[in-house]
């Protein structure tokens, strides 16, 4: 976990030659039975252990969900310095007994579960001009038509890939409620990167109906 958490670190050094990240929520899962109303007050935390890109992720959620009238309270905000670098398991009581001082009644976690490099293809700029169904100019023209656009010139291209987990648990069972795995590629900065995932996560929290704003 501790390698894998570091790579968030790396979203925050990077200085890739983009025009902006890509994010993407890949799939999610909502509790049948969770109602919008449920939660109030949500716990969240960051799980690496680079301060700067904790602080980062932390401040974005917050601000995600106080933009859906939910308060927040930081990890950052009420536990020790490098706690997870040093926590063990009995730590977890005291993250139960820092949220339950504070009224939270859920638990949102920011995981980087895998990073790794894409190569794809990428076409040449050739206009596009579609010719329109049905086609009446013959198999010939077709033909040429369909064998130059397939084979314009491109190149290869390698992208940086950013597998992230956003948990909600239910802080009086710990029970899982809530999941969106996200995609993110070429992000050229941890603020680069936040502003695409946080409206990403937003839009898919709306669509599962989750801490609906009111």
């Amino acid at each position: 976990m501790r390698k894998l958490t570091f790579m968030l670190f790396t979203i925050a050094s990077l200085a890739l030659a983009s025009c902006g990240s890509t994010t993407s929520v890949t799939a999610s899962y909502k509790e049948p039975n969770l109602k919008n109303e449920s939660y109030k007050k949500v716990f969240v935390a960051a799980l690496t252990d680079n301060t700067y890109a904790q602080q980062a992720v932390e401040n974005s959620m917050s601000k995600l969900l106080s933009d859906r009238n939910v308060s927040s309270i930081k990890s950052m905000d009420v536990l020790p310095p490098n706690f997870r670098k040093t926590a063990e398991k009995k730590d977890k009581e005291l993250v139960v007994q820092k949220m339950r001082e504070k009224g939270c009644d859920a638990i949102m976690t920011i995981a980087l579960i895998d990073a790794k490099h894409e190569t794809r293809y990428v076409q040449e700029s050739t206009p596009y001009y579609p010719i329109g169904v049905p086609y009446y100019g013959g198999f010939g023209t077709y033909y040429m038509y369909g064998y130059d656009n397939f084979y314009s010139p491109g190149y290869y291209t390698d992208d940086k890939v950013y597998f992230l987990e956003a948990n909600v648990y239910d802080a009086a069972t710990e029970k899982l409620v809530w999941s969106a795995q996200s995609k993110t590629y070429n992000p050229s900065s941890i603020d680069d990167f936040l502003k695409g995932y946080a409206k990403a996560l937003s839009e898919r929290m709306t669509s599962d109906g989750l801490m609906l704003k009111k």
